[in-house]
């Protein structure tokens, strides 16, 4: 649901879910860029017997992407195949509504398109995906980051590759902790707020809109205090689960009293991405990766060499570690007729290799797991040792068919809570009755 994601994740329907496991493991074998190698370790056809053929792609317009990545592989890979690709790239929004109206009509207009790990049970369940087992190579099953793979999964089949691995992270300006006079970083929301009183200003800023966007922000927050707005079998327990009681009130509390700016109402991730890189607050408590490369880019950042990532995030009590992870993936349609072209596509831009470029160019977050452990990239960020120690404690969004529902209640109710609106007592109650209304009409459809 990104999008901008800091940078690229703005406010989409709401993302993400998902424990992403970081472990690192050793590939004997990649699937480099478009060379001859099968897709898969069943014989496949290969790529010039399917030349001249043409795909269309849809995927959001990823704004990390400053340099045209996407595109300029698409046109390598159109090169090197002489499979023609048809690329659309809106805002996700506008993809999100593009995606379901074809489907939902029947399908047809695409053969790859974008797969929100908030869309895993209602795409599954409607047959609007296409499994890509038998095309996956055994290097990719063994070789992609096994949370990003696994949560685009359902009894034991695979219908979708990462490409947007939306995980966030703590980060920090380290100058003005210092001018503040700590030695690291707030731990707890406790020193959060005392932090916004010795520097007299907000100690951070975020998102908290009435979109997508805030919804993802407030999972942040009510996770962090060790509450859950569902239960194991997805029924809402907003009224009831401690940890949300006091994840809100501690959020009521800080709205009043300043320790984020009032305008998280209505900023959009990029404004508050601006706003820490031009020294604003202190605190960035939920990034995406590109954050830290801007941050130290002259032409964008005003801290430049200030910023550092804390190998812990944010919580009640320093032991409710937790990070949102809101990944996004490419599929395949079931109405495709065109499905080993499709996948000689997600294959190509998906490769180590190509994964390894997007990283080294954009800043992004990869998917393989043994890259976390490349000297190149180590040595342009050094701070992947950080992303994989918060990575570990990963978690998204709820895998339920009303996603769409839940993230809208969420949003719109949280502000009134936030602001005072009403009490949180009753704010709460008030959305646990708007999750179970939406949750059984669900049920009934």
């Amino acid at each position: 649901m990104s999008r901008m994601d800091y940078v690229h994740d703005g406010g989409r329907i709401v993302k993400k879910r998902l424990a992403l496991a970081l472990a690192l493991v050793m590939v004997l074998s990649v699937a480099l860029m478009g060379c001859g190698k099968k897709s898969s370790d069943n014989a496949q056809t290969d790529s010039g017997s399917l030349k001249g053929q043409k795909i269309t792609v849809i995927l959001p317009q990823n704004e990390a992407d400053t340099v045209g990545f996407r595109t300029k592989m698409t046109k390598q890979f159109e090169s090197e195949t002489g499979i023609k690709v048809e690329l659309i790239e809106k805002g996700w929004e506008a993809v999100a509504d593009d995606v379901r109206g074809d489907l939902s009509s029947g399908g047809g207009s695409y053969d790859v398109i974008e797969f929100d790990n908030s869309w895993i049970a209602e795409f599954i369940k409607n047959e609007w995906v296409a499994p890509i087992d038998e095309y996956m190579s055994t290097d990719m099953k063994d070789g992609i980051v096994p949370g990003l793979l696994d949560l685009f999964s359902k009894d034991g089949k695979h219908y979708g590759i990462v490409w947007n691995n939306d995980t966030r992270f703590y980060m920090y300006n380290s100058k003005m902790i210092q001018d503040a006079g700590l030695t690291e970083a707030p731990k707890t929301w406790d020193e959060v707020a005392a932090l916004s009183k010795k520097i007299n200003g907000p100690a951070y800023m975020d998102t908290y809109k009435q979109e997508q966007m805030g919804t993802n922000e407030e999972m942040f927050v009510v996770y962090s205090f060790g509450g859950n707005f569902l239960d194991k079998d997805g029924n809402p327990i907003v009224s009831t689960d401690p940890g949300v009681k006091a994840a809100y009130t501690w959020l009521a509390q800080a709205y009043k009293d300043g320790v984020f700016g009032k305008d998280a109402l209505t900023q959009d991730y990029e404004e508050v991405a601006s706003g820490f890189n031009a020294g604003s607050f202190p605190l960035m408590l939920q990034a995406v990766p590109n954050v830290y490369a801007n941050s130290n880019d002259k032409t964008q950042s005003k801290i430049v060499g200030a910023v550092k990532v804390a190998d812990y995030s944010v919580s009640k009590t320093g032991n409710e570690q937790v990070v949102l992870t809101l990944p996004e993936a490419m599929a395949i349609t079931t109405t495709s007729k065109h499905k080993e072209a499709a996948w000689k596509y997600i294959e190509y831009m998906s490769s180590k290799e190509m994964d390894k470029q997007r990283a080294l160019q954009t800043g992004a977050l990869p998917i393989w797991s043994d890259l976390y452990n490349d000297s190149e990239l180590l040595q342009k960020f050094p701070i992947y040792e950080q992303f994989g120690k918060q990575a570990a404690n990963s978690k998204g969004y709820p895998t339920i068919l009303w996603v769409a529902d839940f993230a809208d209640i969420v949003a719109k109710q949280s502000q009134k809570i936030m602001t005072g609106s009403v009490p949180v007592d009753k704010g709460l109650a008030d959305m646990q009755a708007l999750m179970e209304a939406a949750k059984k009409k669900s049920e009934q459809q």
